[in-house]
């Protein structure tokens, strides 16, 4: 039996600490050709979101990771998931890249919900919504969580929008080239159903901050919505940009908040206030005679 089969919680949980472990990036360690383990402080819905992408998504179409596992050890949570055998993607492949995935993101979107969120149901994953982890149950809840954040009258409207398995973290660093010539997607965390212009959105987000390959696959995205998406997709993303995710980071799972002071600090150009040096010391005597 492989290792990921026969070692128990707490054995694999040691496995993330060993000093000879083999990290792959971030939070991710290496435990056999069959296995690795992603670990941190995750939430059951990227575990979910991972299974029911693989059991839902064409293997021919786009790879997705088995899960093996997910657990929580001494609070903190280990997902366990299949080890990709395949190649990063150059930047000399960028262009080629961007057109097989807007073709799998056009097969993503013949894949509907009634209901926004987690492809399981539940709280909405990922940095878009680390704010609050809102857990939308209707499409109008969409819209008013992206109301609250431009102020009233900014035209959103989703209901006559389909809502559509969306990734919302295409990255190059989440695509991996098998030996098949497949393609493999990783990291689902941010995944769920939405209208498709979130992808969009979640592009126009990143692609100054990460590679060329997002502007690319922005340009390629954005040139398929009709007008009315598209200027969605740069409501949806002021939202985000708006949103308080950027200055407060959850501190347990029950989405209770701590107001992160330097990333507010850093982003309005603010600077520390001066450290002043230790007062000089008072010499006796230090009671002062009390008057009448």
């Amino acid at each position: 039996m492989a290792l990921h089969e026969t070692l128990s919680d707490s054995e694999l949980a040691r496995l993330c600490y060993q000093p000879d472990r083999n990290l792959l990036c971030g939070h991710v360690v290496k435990i056999s050709d069959e296995a690795v383990i992603k670990f941190g402080p995750l939430r059951p819905e990227e575990a979910e979101n991972l299974r029911l992408a693989r059991a839902i998504l064409d293997p021919d179409k786009v790879y997705v990771p088995r899960l093996y596992r997910f657990f929580e050890y001494q609070k903190t949570h280990y997902l366990v998931m299949e080890y990709i055998h395949g190649d990063s993607v150059s930047a000399s492949e960028y262009e080629q890249l961007a057109e097989r995935v807007g073709d799998i993101l056009k097969y993503f979107h013949n894949i509907s919900s009634t209901v926004p969120g987690s492809l399981g149901g539940g709280i909405s994953c990922g940095q878009w919504w680390r704010s609050d982890y809102p857990d939308f149950r209707t499409t109008q809840q969409l819209e008013d969580w992206v109301d609250r954040r431009l102020g009233t009258g900014s035209g959103v409207s989703f209901g006559k929008c389909d809502l559509v398995l969306c990734h919302l973290d295409l990255a190059p660093r989440n695509i991996i080239k098998m030996p098949n010539g497949s393609l493999c997607i990783l990291d689902w965390e941010s995944a769920g159903y939405y209208p498709r212009f979130f992808e969009v959105a979640a592009l126009l987000m990143t692609n100054m901050h990460t590679t060329k390959f997002e502007k690319i696959l922005l340009d390629r995205l954005r040139s398929n919505l009709e007008t009315d998406e598209s200027r969605m997709a740069d409501v949806v993303a002021e939202a985000w940009n708006r949103s308080d995710y950027k200055y407060f980071k959850p501190t347990e799972i029950s989405n209770a908040t701590k107001f992160d002071i330097q990333a507010y600090m850093k982003t309005h150009g603010l600077t520390p206030p001066r450290i002043l040096p230790p007062a000089p010391r008072i010499p006796p005597p230090y009671l002062v005679p009390r008057i009448g």
